[in-house]
């Protein structure tokens, strides 16, 4: 049946058209004429006819495409579970904020926010261990550096099948903390925390794809990298998506330079001498970049930057041509060899928390990263 709102506009509707008056007293014999009218009950009908077919049109084919929305649902659904910090436990994100807040709290309210995360830890409760374990593996807070105390932590934690616990144990079997280094645990692990939700912060899959490419498993770290804008993912994508340009190549793994990891350097030249010979000589400039980082010689860097572009293949053969071009070209290898070293090392020096470095929550993001570093002693980086 039509709504009372579609009535009433029906009705409005024909009075006005006969020119007669719309106040009750005068349209009460009108009303009960026109509801009686086979007109009006024609209209019904059709309001009737019309409900029926959106019934109807609920079929099969709708269901389906109801249910293809349904991923993009589940999103909600993930953080309406893990709330914004993923987490575990119903007081989850309120003992998050409680981190945040110490951090810029004066003496006495950081000691009553350490204090009450320690009782949690001790009733364990996953996302306190976890805080607690990041406490003892680098010593913050005033408490002593313990690394076996924050694996125990971890572990504890990770039970509760908390992401940031299980990132952390991940990181601390690929890199050897407290124990062998052992890649294909570290990789089982970070498998188990990508499951759990997405990271915001995009450590979790960028630690994945980071990782798998470190194994040669280019379809996994494929898989990690998508929709994955972790600096640390730049690398598979540098190396293993057919669709990024050498240009891009080059920025990807620039950028995966910040992030602490020195595969980088060697990779910039080997993709810049694969992509063949261009006029910025880029494969002599990373080559050399690779080779001086540590020690920069400007002696030896003169020498090599004139023998990396005789080998390059572009001299040409005319003598006096070659030697113009010589005097040219070598100066602008030489000239970019240390001002992209020195980028380099500014923009890693910029990034406090590197990739090897555990979390005391997750999503991690850079403005975390800044509220945390002023306690963190860089000695033990």
């Amino acid at each position: 049946m039509c709504s009372s709102a579609v009535l009433a506009a029906l009705f409005c509707t024909a009075a006005f058209a006969q020119g007669m008056p719309t106040t009750p007293e005068s349209v009460k014999g009108f009303a009960e004429s026109t509801f009686n009218s086979e007109v009006f009950k024609g209209l019904v009908q059709n309001y009737q006819h019309q409900n029926s077919a959106v019934v109807n049109s609920v079929n099969d084919l709708a269901v389906a495409q109801a249910k293809a929305a349904l991923p993009k649902a589940s999103e909600y659904g993930d953080r309406i579970r893990y709330g914004t910090h993923n987490v575990v436990t119903n007081d989850g994100e309120t003992i998050v904020s409680w981190m945040i807040q110490l951090t810029g709290a004066n003496a006495a309210q950081r000691k009553d926010f350490l204090t009450r995360l320690a009782n949690l830890a001790s009733q364990r409760n996953p996302e306190a261990m976890t805080f607690e374990g990041f406490v003892s593996e680098y010593g913050l807070f005033g408490e002593p550096q313990s690394v076996p105390k924050a694996m125990d932590l971890y572990r504890n934690a990770a039970a509760f099948n908390y992401q940031p616990a299980i990132y952390d144990l991940a990181v601390a079997a690929a890199y050897g903390k407290g124990q062998r280094p052992d890649a294909g645990t570290a990789s089982a692990l970070i498998s188990q925390a990508a499951a759990i939700a997405p990271d915001a912060s995009y450590r979790v899959c960028g630690f994945g794809a980071f990782l798998s490419y470190r194994q040669g498993d280019q379809q996994r770290a494929l898989t990690y990298t998508k929709s994955c804008w972790s600096d640390l993912a730049g690398i598979p994508k540098a190396l293993y998506n057919d669709q990024v340009t050498p240009n891009q190549r080059v920025m990807l793994l620039r950028a995966s330079i910040a992030t602490g990891a020195d595969d980088g350097y060697g990779l910039l030249a080997r993709v810049t001498h694969d992509a063949g010979p261009e006029p910025q000589y880029l494969a002599c400039k990373y080559m050399l970049v690779d080779k001086y980082r540590g020690t920069l010689n400007g002696n030896t860097l003169k020498d090599d930057a004139v023998s990396c572009y005789r080998q390059s293949g572009s001299a040409p053969t005319d003598p006096k041509e070659a030697l113009l071009k010589l005097n040219t070209v070598v100066p602008g290898i030489i000239g970019f060899v240390p001002t992209e070293i020195r980028a380099l090392e500014k923009s890693r020096a910029s990034n406090k928390f590197h990739y090897a470095w555990s979390v005391p929550y997750l999503p991690f993001r850079q403005e975390d990263v800044d509220l945390f570093s002023p306690f963190v002693s860089h000695t033990k980086q």
